[in-house]
């Protein structure tokens, strides 16, 4: 398939451009003017550098079976503290590119997130993604809602302003300084190793969602103590784990996993250990 992905410099958009092109797809590499420079996409091949949010990013969807909009704020962090641009990343963008796919018949894929749903929403990130599935509700161009949930893995570095707790944990351990983990440290995520994801994107793709919003989810929650356990073995270092380690920021403080309303997007997904280990030797090398 001829594929257009959006961000694909970033972490998650490198990491599926990547793998789908190895699958056989035909991808072309879209990245903003000024994005953040990472040492993984480096040498990316055929990367075309227009915002996703401008009149000429609709022209590049012509003859692209589907769009895998990977562009917009990632940060819960950033987006508490410019909650009006992370609207414009995870929403504007995201109408910018329905309304391209409609005129072209393209399908476009959302990545969204677990907190999107969540009324009312824990945080100015969760509420931004909320909006970008809104606008894919409401136009009729073909979308499908992938809501996320912790995905890690292979082009995260925490230096080069990658979230989740997994790339923060691994960042320290390999750093040889205290894993901190604030609030309670038994609340869990449900992690996804990214390669997993792409892997079950790549079949949905082929064979087609089962359900307009599906949640990428292993269905296997993890406590935080737990996975910051797994980062100190596969590190190899005898890392401390500090906890309680003070208040976590407004919608970090809660779990996020899979419900039972929800549609899970068919995936074989690793051990979370396995991947941990996985992404722990990447980071290393």
């Amino acid at each position: 398939m001829r594929l257009l992905i959006t961000g694909a410099t970033g972490y998650l958009g490198w990491r599926a451009t990547v793998l789908l092109r190895e699958m056989g797809h035909d991808v072309t590499a879209l990245t903003r003017p000024g994005a953040r420079a990472r040492a993984a996409s480096r040498d990316l091949d055929g990367v075309v550098t227009v915002d996703a949010a401008a009149p000429e990013a609709r022209d590049l969807v012509a003859d692209h079976e589907a769009v895998l909009h990977f562009a917009g704020v990632p940060s819960p962090a950033y987006a508490r503290e410019h909650p009006a641009a992370a609207v414009l990343g995870n929403a504007g963008t995201t109408l910018n590119l329905l309304e391209a796919c409609r005129a072209h018949d393209a399908l476009l894929v959302y990545p969204s997130s677990v907190r999107a749903p969540i009324i009312p929403s824990p945080d100015p990130y969760g509420a931004s993604k909320f909006l970008g599935e809104q606008a894919c509700r409401a136009h009729e161009a073909r979308s499908v809602i992938v809501r996320l949930t912790s995905v890690f893995g292979p082009g995260q570095v925490r230096a080069e302003g990658a979230t989740g707790a997994i790339a923060a944990f691994a960042d320290r351990a390999l750093r040889g300084e205290p894993i901190v983990i604030p609030g309670d440290p038994m609340r869990t995520r449900d992690f996804v190793y990214v390669d997993d994801l792409v892997a079950a994107l790549d079949d949905m793709l082929r064979a087609g969602a089962p359900a307009p919003i599906v949640l990428a989810a292993s269905g296997a929650p993890t406590p935080l103590l737990d996975a910051a356990r797994a980062v100190v073995e596969a590190s190899g270092n005898d890392t401390p784990i500090e906890t309680p380690g003070g208040e976590p920021p407004p919608g970090d403080e809660r779990s996020y996993e899979a419900g039972p309303e929800d549609v899970l997007l068919p995936m074989t997904c690793r051990p979370v250990e396995d991947g941990i280990r996985d992404y722990v030797d990447w980071l290393r090398r």
